[in-house]
């Protein structure tokens, strides 16, 4: 009996929410027929009153702006009541925008930076970097609005290059921040729309050092982030930091290192397999730290040395790394620590009478060349003395 009681009783409940929120409704329906009736004949108003629908109508537009501007800029990591990916539609952000486009160029928030600016990350305070997944996803959106309608300088692609008020970063960068797995599939998707859009390019990876920037990272390594920005270039394996770091050495000081310093090793090995890939692992930064000693220190020798095995034997078995050019380039190379020299001495102890043999047949070949040279000179004399008068 109580059961059938209470069930009675939220059925009853329910319908009267019901009941209200449709009366809700449709007040507010009223209200805004209301408003449409008397903007349509406003001017059969008498004085006084079409005065005071000017300034109403003022004022609302200038807070509904406002309030689309502050939504934009929305930035409390504890409180956050901005953009919502879960909520809002491109196509409703696009038509706020369409009526009030100054609000893309306008600077606000916590850091007086551009809205796009804080779509990327959020802030818990000056020292903390939080990804702002709600609204990332609207990253393309605005940047495509800002070009079309010719808010920013074309070097700015559409706020995208625009720099923080109090650092060097910009939304590019900002893409390369992560704290969870569900941080580099949604970041990963927003630089896969602006590549295709052509607002990502090839040589932003190194201009802007976005590799590196994704290496260091504290808790988390971005994984599906990594392989798109290396297959797209390579290159950037090899590209030092204003520290003179690499992205291996970021990745080896991180906290993520078991993950990234393997991802990152092999990936040197793999597109730089005869010389240059192996000795990624001895590159100095410029307080002369190498990437195998950052990683002995964080994880200890003899599992570094694991992962560089299993690279070197199981997963690139079929990869044949010239030790000979690979130890010339590290005796040679400033650069790269003599830890380098010993590590390929230690794998391959006969390396160095394989070079020196190399060196003297070479030698003996230029020999023989240069005797076979004299020897058809004198040859041809012979015979130019010989030719008849």
């Amino acid at each position: 009996m109580d059961d059938n009681i209470n069930n009675e009783e939220d059925q009853q409940h329910a319908e009267q929410e019901r009941i209200a929120t449709s009366a809700a409704a449709a007040a507010k329906r009223r209200r805004h027929l209301k408003i449409s009736s008397v903007l349509e004949r406003k001017e059969e108003f008498p004085l006084r009153n079409r005065k005071k629908i000017d300034v109403l109508i003022k004022e609302f537009l200038e807070n509904l702006g406002d309030d689309i501007h502050d939504m934009l800029c929305e930035n409390d990591l504890r409180n956050y009541d901005g953009l919502d990916s879960d909520r809002d539609t491109e196509e409703e952000v696009e038509t706020a925008i369409q009526f009030f486009p100054e609000v893309l160029s306008k600077k606000g928030g916590d850091r007086n930076n551009y809205p796009i600016q804080y779509l990327v990350v959020l802030f818990r305070d000056d020292f903390y970097w939080g990804s702002n997944l709600k609204a990332v996803s609207f990253i393309p959106l605005l940047a495509r609005l800002a070009i079309e309608l010719g808010l920013f300088e074309e070097e700015e692609r559409g706020g995208l290059l625009c720099e923080d008020t109090y650092t060097d970063e910009n939304v590019l960068k900002g893409l390369m921040y992560s704290n969870t797995n569900e941080t580099d599939d949604e970041y990963l998707y927003v630089s896969l729309r602006l590549r295709k859009m052509g607002l990502l390019r090839k040589e932003d990876i190194q201009t802007y050092d976005l590799l590196n920037k994704l290496c260091w990272q504290n808790s988390y390594f971005a994984e599906m982030r990594f392989r798109f920005l290396v297959e797209w270039d390579p290159n950037a394996l090899t590209h030092t930091s204003r520290y003179g770091c690499l992205p291996l050495s970021y990745c080896a000081g991180s906290p993520a290192i078991n993950r990234g310093f393997q991802l990152a090793f092999e990936a040197g090995i793999k597109y730089f397999p005869n010389k240059k890939g192996i000795n990624l692992l001895f590159h100095k930064n410029n307080n002369g730290k190498t990437p195998f000693q950052l990683a002995s220190k964080k994880i200890g020798h003899d599992e570094v040395m694991e992962v560089i095995e299993d690279t070197l034997i199981i997963r690139y078995s079929d990869t044949s790394i010239n030790t000979a050019e690979a130890l010339v380039m590290a005796a040679i190379d400033q650069n790269i620590d003599l830890d380098g020299v010993y590590f390929l001495l230690r794998r391959e102890p006969d390396v160095i009478q394989k070079l020196l043999s190399s060196t003297q047949a070479a030698g003996a070949a230029g020999t023989m060349d240069s005797s076979t040279d004299k020897a058809n000179r004198r040859d041809s004399q012979k015979r130019k003395r010989k030719r008849p008068t």
